[in-house]
């Protein structure tokens, strides 16, 4: 170790209490990093999960595919599981009011594709033969026809033919409607009998603009019609599903393949570039924002511990210490403090956010997906990450200040001279204000305005946790609102409501909704509103939806089904969310804002130990030490609430006028009297604390052992 890194490290034994404060400012930021990374991760691996289970855990779809096809891929060492169901064919849909989706479909599914594909019954059951099959909702919905369970279909199925080209699901219908197109034709080459023994969900892989509704009936894989046309749709599952878009450009002859859109946009692999640069965004903001706290702190601590020594570095540049050295100084320094506050910080991190995560499980699982659980998931390249953010911000901050003391004159950085304004016009206080406050106060003010530079730090920290703190309370008085705005004039747990409907289709609708499972009481009110009450909301809701959807009637402007008590149970839920992430960040940020505070303050003070001790030396009582000490810290105070209220105000306005003026909610604007009052005490708490407890050193040093030494 050389002499240089030797001084530093001196430096930060000698000033321990600085340098804890400041490890633990720098372990509160590796803190939040490691909090905010692993929740990501676990968010992240919490989303696909739950996509995986409504939507399959599949990557790439290719819609035609022969028997040498499925083999190849199954023996690629870049898939992991591969399931396919045979492409039986299409028959015309009689009656369909869909032009651009005229077909039905057929699929046969083995036990195999049940299992991995996602089928959403409604109503009936799982085809068991070659000759039954299920219907999805969407034909009565969007097709405009109604199929029930127990019908018999007689279907005319073929291929899709346009000249010489077999036509698939990946490719829309060719109505020969477009100029220089032709129309397709359907190709019959077989006529097939279904007994319909269930309503389905939209399946997930049926894309929109596919021009048949899948009807899915048994088949043994390989064994059955699929074997006669030898076509087939393959799922493949890839061992990185970031190779997705690749894999499915080079495999695909063709280029027809489609990728699952609802677990690749979880993976951040999404077409959609709002999608994704709204994920990021996220992320990008939290990390800038804890930064923002991370360096108020760090930078402040390395400036403070630069000007106590910057006597010394002038000693050292006036023996030929260079530019470089010194910068080198406080980058070692930063070094050091990083490896005794990073580990720490991500130690604390973790189960801190396992902590979090435990008590919000329950609602996400309400709000999102039902039976997936939200669990810790501890990435290694997200603490790396967490712990290199760490170390770059403390750098970065150490090497500012450093670079900026290494420039100073030489007999500047002696005489110290280059933080203190010394103009009397600069310096100078009206006589109503000192026959107000007395000596005490006169000192404190113009010790305030010669050196304003250390103050600006502790002043922006403390502003910064006001602004939080008060905009985190409008945040959670805005979400009450609409949840109460919500609830006004609304009974009931469900509510149907149809516009312009038939009195007699309004009755046999009405008649049909009340029988769902759960629903113990009902009414049928005027202007078409079927509000009904349920043990089990979300059962009943679910089941009323699939009533309509057989019945033929699409939610919509017309119609709307609204399951009113999982509104409300989602705004609650979402609400706890939001506010426990919310408290925790704020509380993390608070500390810092804490530590800084604390770590300027008291640093400052130490740096005037030999101007605190000369006063007294010259008849300053305890009395007046102790006033112009608390003349200070309403300095602190005012400059601070100068800034932050209104600010605060401004930011708790705009977060109420997002999420209720926006969209045209009439709710006026409630000034946050709690949170201002909260935070005002709490700045002048933390600095007469501080103040108190430094001041308290001071007072019991000796004052000939003050004025004597140099500040260390």
């Amino acid at each position: 170790m050389n002499i240089f890194r030797k001084t530093a490290w001196q430096s930060l034994k000698n000033s321990r209490v600085r340098s804890l404060v400041t490890v633990i400012g720098v372990a509160l930021s590796a803190a939040m990093f490691t909090a905010v990374t692993t929740f990501a991760v676990s968010l992240q691996s919490y989303l696909v999960n739950g996509a995986i289970v409504r939507h399959g855990g599949w990557h790439v779809n290719f819609p035609v595919a022969d028997a040498s096809f499925v083999q190849e891929q199954a023996e690629d060492s870049r898939v992991t599981d591969i399931v396919t169901f045979a492409n039986i064919g299409y028959a015309r849909l009689e009656g369909g009011q869909n032009p651009d989706k005229p077909y039905l479909f057929l699929a046969g599914f083995s036990q195999e594709t049940f299992e991995a594909l996602p089928v959403n019954l409604i109503l009936g059951r799982l085809p068991e033969r070659d000759d039954e099959v299920l219907v999805p909702a969407h034909v009565a919905s969007n097709g405009g026809v109604q199929i029930s369970v127990g019908d018999v279909l007689f279907l005319s199925v073929g291929e899709r033919m346009c000249t010489d080209e077999t036509l698939n699901q990946h490719v829309p219908y060719r109505s020969g409607r477009e100029p220089g197109t032709e129309k397709e034709n359907l190709l019959v080459t077989d006529k097939k009998v279904y007994k319909v023994v269930g309503i389905y969900k939209r399946p997930s892989f049926e894309e929109r603009t596919a021009p048949g509704y899948t009807l899915i009936t048994a088949a043994d894989g390989l064994q059955r019609d699929g074997l006669q046309t030898g076509s087939f749709s393959a799922f493949v599952t890839l061992q990185n599903p970031y190779q997705a878009r690749s894999y499915g450009e080079e495999t695909s002859a063709d280029g027809a393949y489609a990728l699952n859109q609802e677990v690749m946009r979880f993976l951040g692999l999404s077409d959609s570039e709002a999608i994704n640069g709204y994920l990021y965004a996220i992320g990008i903001i939290l990390v800038l924002l804890i930064m923002l706290g991370s360096v108020f702190l760090i930078y402040n601590s390395f400036t403070i511990s630069l000007n106590d020594r910057v006597h010394q570095s002038g000693i050292l540049l006036s023996v030929g210490a260079t530019e470089r050295q010194l910068r080198g100084m406080a980058i070692f320094e930063g070094f050091c403090i990083g490896l005794a506050g990073i580990p720490l910080g991500v130690l604390t991190g973790i189960p801190v956010i396992r902590l979090v995560l435990a008590l919000v499980e329950e609602n996400f699982r309400n709000v999102l997906y039902e039976g997936v659980p939200l669990t810790l998931t501890i990435s290694l390249p997200a603490l790396s990450a967490a712990a290199l953010i760490g170390m770059v911000t403390i750098l970065i901050s150490a090497w500012i200040p450093a670079k900026k003391a290494a420039r100073m004159p030489v007999m500047e950085c002696i005489r110290q001279t280059g933080e203190l304004k010394l103009e009397p016009k600069a310096l100078r206080a009206s006589q109503s204000f000192g026959r107000l406050c007395g000596l005490p106060g006169i000192l404190a003010l113009k010790n305030f305005k010669r050196n304003k530079r250390r103050y600006r730090s502790v002043i922006l920290s403390l502003t910064l946790s006001v602004v939080l703190f008060v905009a985190a309370g409008s945040f959670e008085t805005a979400l009450e609102q609409l949840t109460e705005l919500t609830m006004v004039d609304l009974d009931g747990d469900i509510l149907f409501q149809a516009k312009d409907m038939e009195e007699g289709r309004l009755q046999e609708v009405y008649g049909n909704l009340k029988t769902a499972d759960g629903v113990y009481k009902s009414e049928c009110r005027p202007e078409g509103m079927l509000v009904f009450w349920s043990e089990s909301p979300a059962r009943s809701t679910e089941q009323m939806q699939a009533m309509l959807e057989v019945m033929g009637i699409a939610a919509g402007h017309a119609c709307t089904l609204s399951n009113i008590y999982e509104v409300l149970e989602e705004n609650r839920n979402i609400r706890f969310i939001v506010n426990l992430f919310s408290a925790v960040f704020l509380a993390m940020i608070s500390l810092i804002a804490v530590a800084n505070v604390f770590n300027t303050i008291s640093t400052n003070i130490r740096l005037r130990r030999r101007e605190l001790a000369m006063l007294r030396s010259v008849g300053m009582s305890d009395r007046e030490f102790g006033r112009m000490m608390w003349f200070e810290c309403l300095i602190y105070g005012w400059r601070t609430l100068c800034f932050g209220l209104p600010a605060a105000l401004l930011v708790s306005w705009l977060i109420h006028w997002w999420l209720t003026g926006r969209e045209g909610v009439q709710a006026a604007f409630p000034i946050p009297w709690k949170g201002l009052g909260i935070s005002i005490l709490g700045v002048f708490i933390v600095i007469f604390v501080t103040e108190l407890y430094a001041a308290g050193r001071i007072k019991r040093e000796n004052i000939i052992e003050a004025l004597r030494d140099d500040v260390t």
